[in-house]
Formats: structure tokens, C-alpha cells, sequence
């Protein structure tokens, strides 16, 4: 049992964020990367090249991973920022409940099959 993810795959998300400055993915995906484990190789947040629009990147929402302490600052965007989130529904869900503890989330629709939940949220300060 080398690795949760790998034997829990419903745990796994898989977050893009767009439609918003290279400055704000980086805010929301650097919170997310601190609010959930990563395995080392499990892909943090990639842009595709100078001129992307999207950033993604791939979480273990399993279990949040343990508050930091000192981390107090409030973390804000500059504009609002489109994010989709796919993966497991509680594991979606796990996701959508850290993004609003620090941001105002609104639902822009979901679609849902047997075992994956796909999520679009517009993503606020």
C-alpha cells in the first residue's frame, strides 16, 4: 500500500482553473496544494506554456491535509476566477467546501455519472 491515491482513486480531483491572470491560478492552486496532500509525481499545477488560459492541477482530497499553523493571512484574488472540479462526488465536495472557507463560491452547473462529478464554480474574494 504504497499510496491512498493509488488504491482510492474516487479520492483523486482534478482542479482547472481559467478565465482569470496567471497571478490568481496560482493563489487558488497553491491554497488547494497546502488544503490537500500531493503525492510526489501525482502532477501539482502545470499551465501550458507563456500565453495559457488554463492551469490544472491534480489533488488527493481523501482527507484535508492538517492546518498549518501561522498561516492566519487571508488569501485573496484579485478578479473572480472560473474553476472546474472533477473527480469522486465527496471527494468534489471536500474540494468545493475548502475553496468556500476562503472565497465566495458560486455554482455554475454540474454533471454527474455512476462514480465522477464534474463541477464548474466561479471563485471570488
Amino acid at each position: 500500500m504504497d499510496s491512498q491515491n493509488k488504491d482510492n482513486p474516487a479520492a483523486e480531483v482534478v482542479v482547472a482553473v481559467g478565465d482569470c491572470s496567471a497571478e490568481d491560478a496560482r493563489v487558488l492552486l497553491d491554497l488547494l496544494e497546502r488544503s490537500f496532500p500531493v503525492d510526489v509525481g501525482a502532477g501539482s499545477a502545470t499551465q501550458g506554456g507563456q500565453a495559457a488560459t488554463v492551469w490544472s492541477a491534480t489533488l488527493d482530497a481523501a482527507k484535508p491535509a492538517e492546518p498549518a499553523e501561522g498561516q492566519a493571512a487571508p488569501v485573496r484574488l484579485k478578479d473572480a476566477v472560473n474553476v472546474t472540479l472533477q473527480g469522486g462526488p465527496r471527494a468534489v465536495q471536500r474540494v468545493q467546501d475548502a475553496l468556500a472557507g476562503h472565497f465566495s463560491v458560486e455554482d455554475m452547473g454540474a454533471v454527474s455519472g455512476d462514480q465522477e462529478t464534474e463541477i464548474g464554480l466561479r471563485v471570488r474574494s
